[in-house]
This record gives structure tokens, sequence and C-alpha cells, in this order.
């Protein structure tokens, strides 16, 4: 089995991956900004959908990997941040993810980094998913991720997601953590535990 770092490095279209970060958010950003700097040396697009101060962290690792390659993606418009809440709230219908919106919103957006990429793919992270599960909607959540998947299996992109929940914690919900499972390809569960369709790997 590959490690995440490869599963990083090498992400394909149609690959959705999700690390599970519980309080180590900066093992996040690290790992993140790793997958995105990797894109940007391939020529991808790259999408940013995170909380400010993931996005902060995110943004900090990029400009130290290379700041002006990171500064003229931006100027380009191959690299594109937006704030998670604002973009989640702008796909909601009665606090529910809206297929149109979301085709609208988040396919439009990939269809116009793409177009501005070299290499005609594109590389996204985000985190809407982990503010609706931390408030306790998961049904939305797990809507959200299918629209992402059912968008996926038509589009030249791969998505890293996260939700900031610890597999290990005592009060985890189980049928919950099997479905976040269930929606993606592989899961980082900690910094020694891969999932991969359905395999553990320390």
């Amino acid at each position: 089995m590959s490690t995440w770092t490869e599963l990083l490095t090498n992400a394909e279209s149609g690959d959705h991956v999700v690390q599970l970060y519980g309080e180590d958010d900066q093992l996040l950003a690290k790992n993140v900004s790793r997958y995105l700097a990797e894109g940007m040396r391939r020529a991808d697009g790259l999408v940013v959908i995170a909380t400010p101060g993931h996005t902060q962290a995110i943004a900090r690792h990029l400009a130290e990997e290379g700041a002006s390659a990171t500064r003229e993606a931006e100027r380009a418009g191959r690299l594109v941040f937006l704030d998670a809440r604002a973009t989640l709230h702008s796909l909601l219908v009665d606090g529910r993810p809206d297929e149109a919106l979301f085709e609208s919103v988040i396919g439009g957006l990939l269809c116009q980094v793409r177009e501005r990429s070299g290499s005609g793919n594109v590389r996204a992270f985000g985190e809407m998913v982990s503010l609706l599960w931390s408030e306790g909607r998961q049904s939305e959540a797990l809507s959200l991720e299918d629209l992402w998947n059912t968008l996926g299996s038509r589009s030249a992109f791969s998505l890293y997601c996260a939700y900031s929940l610890d597999l290990f914690g005592k009060d985890v919900d189980r049928a919950g953590l099997n479905a976040i499972v269930g929606a993606h390809k592989h899961v980082l569960a900690g910094p020694r535990t891969l999932l991969s369709n359905g395999r553990a790997c320390a």
C-alpha cells in the first residue's frame, strides 16, 4: 500500500481522500501544503476552501515551498482561496446542500481553475463538510460528500477533505465514522493509521 505522502504526491483525478486530524491541525496544514505544492509543480489548478486559520497556515507553508510561484499562481487564477463558511452558506437551501447551487458555484469554479491550469487537472482541498459535522449536522455533511463524489465522477480533479475528528477518541460516533470512511477512497486517521478501501495499515 502507498504511504499518505505518496498518495498526496501522486493524487489523480477521481481520488477523494480525507484526513481525520483531531487537534493536530499543524499536521493537517503541512499535509495539505504538500499536496498543493506538488500540484503547483505539475501546473495543476488549485482550489482551497478552508477556515481562516487553516488558510493562513497553508499559505505560509506554500510560501516556504516557493513564494514567487505561489504569488504567480494566485495572480493567474490557478490558485484560489475561499472561506469555507461563506462558501458553504452559498450552497445551502433551507439548511441543506443544494445540488444546483453546488454545480454552479463549485463546478463553475473548478472549471475556471482547470482552464487556467497548464495540466488540465485540479487539486482541491475543502473543509465545508467538517463545519457541518462539527455542528452535529451529519446528514448534511454526507449529502455534501455525495455532491462532491458525483461531480468528481465526471470532472478532472482530486479532492482532499478534512474533519476535526479523533478516530481513537472515546466519544467518537462509530456509525458516523463508518459513513465518512465509506465516502472516501483513503482515510488518514492519525500519523500512523491509513485506511484504504476498508483496510487499516500502520
